[in-house]
């Protein structure tokens, strides 16, 4: 009897060690799951991360000289590296390029444009100084670096005739429309000077330029 009852507590004292360390080792292994699937996923996450936008190429901010020849005004420089050293294009910092003068051509007359720097516009025409233009005279007139690439479609009326006096009048008008939406039609007018030493034109208001051809022109 004795021994039989032996036998039985040691059967139950083995079971029940048994159980134990079957119970350790589900705890053990609930805990060291969930941090491998963590570091799977840290593992997985920097894998398939995508590249910052800091790290993509960017297009260089590129001074673009005024006055240039034909052959280098309507080129992307950014695609055409290539010439950028013929042309006279350089990279400059983004803090001086707010300062460099911007340029779009017009269709007419031949060689005229349009030079932003900073918030100061002047329109130029070939062998005469700048004139400066106030914000109500130029108005929706974008500058960037897209819109140099296209000249400006602008009209040009040109009148020419002689007064009562016999003096000779040289006048003209430009319309230049705005880029914005609804489109704004800018129109600025001018008076040729007589002689062309140290020639420049003379702003006009549009009125008297319309006084004037009523007048004077058939």
């Amino acid at each position: 009897m004795k021994a039989s009852a032996l036998l039985a507590l040691a059967a139950l004292f083995f079971l029940a060690c048994s159980s134990s360390s079957s119970s350790s080792s589900k705890t053990n292994y609930s805990k060291a799951s969930p941090s491998k699937a963590n570091a799977d996923k840290t593992s997985y996450s920097k894998t398939s991360a995508s590249p910052s936008k800091k790290e993509k190429e960017k297009e260089e901010t590129l001074y673009i000289p005024l006055d240039m020849p034909d052959i280098c005004q309507n080129i992307d420089f950014n695609a055409n590296k290539d010439m950028q050293k013929d042309c006279g294009v350089k990279p400059i910092s983004q803090q001086a390029y707010n300062s460099t003068p911007k340029q779009r051509y017009l269709v007419e007359p031949r060689q005229a444009s349009l030079v932003k720097t900073g918030d100061k516009i002047e329109i130029r025409f070939p062998n005469s100084d700048p004139i400066p233009l106030n914000q109500t005279q130029l108005r929706g007139v974008e500058f960037d670096e897209s819109r140099r690439l296209s000249k400006i479609e602008n009209t040009m009326d040109y009148k020419e005739f002689f007064n009562e006096k016999k003096e000779r009048f040289k006048l003209f008008k430009i319309k230049i429309n705005s880029d914005t939406k609804p489109i704004v039609e800018n129109e600025i007018c001018f008076k040729v000077p007589a002689t062309s030493a140290g020639m420049k034109m003379e702003l006009l208001t549009c009125d008297s330029f319309n006084k004037f051809v009523k007048k004077y022109a058939k």
